[in-house]
């Protein structure tokens, strides 16, 4: 979104908060979960203080569904271990309370925080140290951006306003809390931040933030690599990938983290493929569509590491020794983010399979059988049918291809506990104990004959220091001499 032309920075406040009335303001408790409520009667009938915050009282105001509910209160988190039985103390940082509910739903409950972030750069990334408890007028100015900064008091059922972000809302503008700079520079993925909020709600960015952006679009990178991964699944998960991504490139930080997509995108310009998918992507999620972690890489890296036009068509075939030349090439494309190998690998699965879905489309629309049992023919077919569609071709027979990937069993991980049994097992085989055949009942075990001379098993050595102490202690001899 184009940057707003006031030139105000972070306007002064006032220690007395601005208070909104239930007469004034649209949020319903209707409109809240069951969960998050239950969360809050029960904190504010304790007589501790419970506020809804953060996005979730943006997005009421808004009239949009949140889809998570985050409480502060003054409760500390030993206290909310006690108080709710289906809670889990998480964070080594800053400790969190997750309250669980039937369905998987989880309600993040924090304390009120104090005082400034601290960043402390490491070779992991940026680390910030805010564990310090603190008032709601301190946690309110310690957040990112104004219109995050609300809170909803069911007590009273009204909204308190620290930091002018109701203003912000109702004037459609995005702006930091504190300074710009100081801001983005304690933590570099709130450049990120700015431009989602704008690109999921259409708001302009107030000018000063929008300068900021670009003076400090280098800091980006030094962010923590798993934090930048999570950031761009939460966007290409948005259904508004499009405009989020066109005001990354336009602000420059995707040349700060995916520096060759941004130098394809200014060369190709519109006949690079990436908005087209994105578009496809978006209107997936907006109709409640899934999509793995693997197909969104995919969507991002294909043509950085394929990178012959013919190729991105499906008109070119692999060529020979690919694998090496994939992982190269996706070490550098992604050295910013933290991308797991078992999704680092779907990838090079899903973009070896592209050029051969495309031949068995065009060869008479049946796959081969050895494609009907891949297992990653469903994410395979995923791509294949968002770069159909992205390109407005046809996608007749992909529902017959899909019957096929729906048969395909689901292979489950190995936890630790059976590899480490599998391992037993062959070890014995290994060194010719043969080992039961399937189907053999197993035999007794037989008592073990010592062997003279054989030193002591471990489990021999417990029993015999058991023994050793509840056998009493003699008393000294008195001493005659």
């Amino acid at each position: 979104m184009a940057p707003e032309q006031s030139t105000e920075t972070t306007r002064s406040r006032e220690n007395t908060p601005r208070i909104i009335p239930r007469s004034d303001h649209s949020i319903s408790r209707q409109h809240i979960s069951d969960e998050a409520l239950k969360v809050l009667y029960r904190l504010h009938s304790l007589d501790f203080k419970a506020y809804l915050v953060g996005g979730g009282v943006r997005d009421l105001y808004l009239g949009k569904q949140p889809k998570d509910y985050d409480i502060a209160t003054d409760a500390k988190p030993s206290r909310l271990k006690k108080i709710f039985r289906n809670c889990r103390i998480i964070g080594r940082r800053f400790r969190i309370a997750h309250v669980y509910f039937p369905g998987d739903k989880i309600v993040e409950v924090a304390t009120f925080r104090r005082g400034e972030v601290q960043a402390i750069r490491k070779a992991s990334g940026v680390v910030l140290l805010d564990n310090e408890y603190g008032t709601p007028e301190e946690d309110a100015k310690r957040r990112d951006l104004t219109i995050n900064g609300l809170f909803y008091d069911i007590g009273t059922f009204s909204i308190i306003d620290y930091v002018g972000g109701v203003e912000d809302l109702e004037n459609r503008i995005i702006r930091t809390i504190k300074d710009p700079d100081v801001s983005f520079q304690e933590d570099p993925v709130r450049m990120i931040r700015v431009l989602r909020h704008a690109a999921r709600t259409g708001f302009s960015i107030e000018r000063t933030t929008y300068e900021a952006i670009d003076r400090n679009r280098r800091e980006l990178p030094t962010a923590n690599p798993s934090r930048l991964m999570e950031e761009t699944f939460k966007d290409l998960r948005s259904g508004a990938a499009v405009p989020f991504f066109t005001s990354l490139e336009d602000s420059g930080l995707l040349r700060a983290l995916f520096p060759t997509l941004s130098e394809q995108l200014r060369r190709q310009g519109e006949d690079h493929p990436l908005f087209s998918r994105l578009r496809v992507l978006d209107s997936w999620i907006e109709s409640g569509r899934e999509v793995s972690n693997a197909v969104l890489i995919t969507v991002l890296v294909h043509t950085v590491l394929v990178p012959h036009e013919e190729a991105w068509r499906g008109d070119a075939p692999n060529p020979r020794g690919i694998w090496p030349i994939l992982q190269a090439g996706f070490s550098d494309a992604t050295r910013h983010m933290r991308i797991s190998r078992r999704d680092m690998e779907r990838v090079f699965q899903i973009i070896l399979a592209y050029p051969k879905l495309y031949q068995f489309l065009r060869s008479g629309g049946e796959l081969s059988p050895s494609y009907q049992k891949k297992s990653y023919l469903g994410e395979a077919l995923d791509f294949f049918e968002l770069d159909l569609q992205a390109s407005g071709r046809e996608a007749e027979p992909l529902e017959a291809w899909r019957e096929c990937a729906r048969n395909i069993p689901e292979r489950k991980r190995p936890t630790a506990r059976s590899r480490s049994r599998r391992r037993r097992r062959g070890g014995r085989a290994d060194r010719g104990g043969g080992g039961r055949r399937e189907g053999a009942k197993k035999s007794p075990r037989e008592p073990r004959e010592a062997v003279a001379g054989e030193p002591p098993t471990k489990k021999k050595k417990k029993k015999q220091r058991k023994r050793r102490r509840r056998r009493p202690k003699k008393s000294a001899k008195p001493d005659t001499s």
